[in-house]
């Protein structure tokens, strides 16, 4: 039997879809991001939440932040659109906004449909008409992604976009890695190596982690929760991040469409006027 019942956290509305008879619920706020806050399999939280974070008006770092129109942080933090620097803060702009419910249904599946669309404000950083839309379907264990991003404007619109789950874990070092991809990469340096596997875990307390060529599935086991924890993507998404604050009980597995400073290159998306990119991602525990 699927569910969706409207509910609060904290100051927010909250959308809990559930699957009665899998167990699992996956929780949606709209007004903080559209993202999901929590991902449960009979009680027990497979995701992450920061606190006093979420409850506080700035970027969110904890759940499941939606990441559009870019992966990532730009060079010197701007972007450069028709010869004009336009400040945006890391992984665009679309994370920190409310997002309105479209629709909740409860026939193939427990899900919510939310959308967000540019504003006065958000032209300062980004100076295009979109849409952005997500239907979250949760079923069993899995929860889908089904994106559309929309060119609602009048010239070509550049744009990347991803997702930036935080999963609990008992200790990075208690996890074991199914990720298969072409390339490490690094960012900073601009220099690719062949991927030779995952080498995590680490003893520092920032970990990040960049891999090009990636292939879906993404998995990792928790030995010590009993976890497993798959991402699965369609070949919208190329490129992966896996970056954890290691002491603090977390880990991101991020699936990828760009990467950082792609807006400034030609590794990002473009959409003509009036047309749309669907994509569709899923976490499954």
């Amino acid at each position: 039997m699927f569910t969706v019942t409207k509910t609060t956290q904290g100051a927010y509305t909250a959308y809990v879809l559930a699957d009665t008879g899998a167990g699992t619920t996956a929780t949606v706020v709209p007004e903080k991001g559209g993202m999901v806050t929590s991902f449960t399999k009979n009680g027990d939280e497979y995701s992450w939440l920061r606190e006093p974070n979420f409850s506080q008006p700035e970027r969110p770092r904890c759940a499941m932040p939606v990441l559009f129109p870019m992966c990532g942080r730009a060079p010197q933090d701007a972007n450069t659109f028709g010869g004009k620097s336009y400040p945006m803060i890391i992984h665009g702009i679309v994370h920190s906004m409310p997002w309105q419910v479209v629709e909740t249904g409860e026939t193939d599946g427990a899900s919510v449909t939310v959308r967000v669309t540019d504003n006065a404000e958000t032209r300062e950083s980004y100076p295009f008409a979109f849409s952005v839309t997500i239907r979250y379907v949760l079923r069993g264990g899995e929860l889908r992604f089904e994106q559309t991003y929309e060119n609602t404007g009048s010239t070509d619109m550049p744009f990347s976009f991803g997702f930036h789950p935080y999963f609990r874990v008992s200790d990075v070092r208690n996890l074991e890695w199914d990720i298969k991809a072409g390339l490490t990469a690094d960012p900073d340096t601009g220099r690719d190596t062949p991927f030779e596997g995952v080498d995590f875990p680490y003893d520092d307390e920032q970990t990040t982690r960049y891999y090009k060529g990636v292939q879906s599935p993404m998995r990792f086991t928790d030995k010590e929760l009993g976890h497993t924890v798959t991402v699965k993507f369609d070949g919208n998404f190329k490129n992966a991040v896996l970056w954890s604050q290691c002491p603090l009980g977390f880990v991101c597995m991020e699936p990828w469409n760009g990467f950082p400073g792609s807006l400034t290159t030609p590794e990002h998306e473009t959409l003509a006027p009036g047309n749309a990119l669907s994509a569709v991602m899923s976490i499954e525990i």
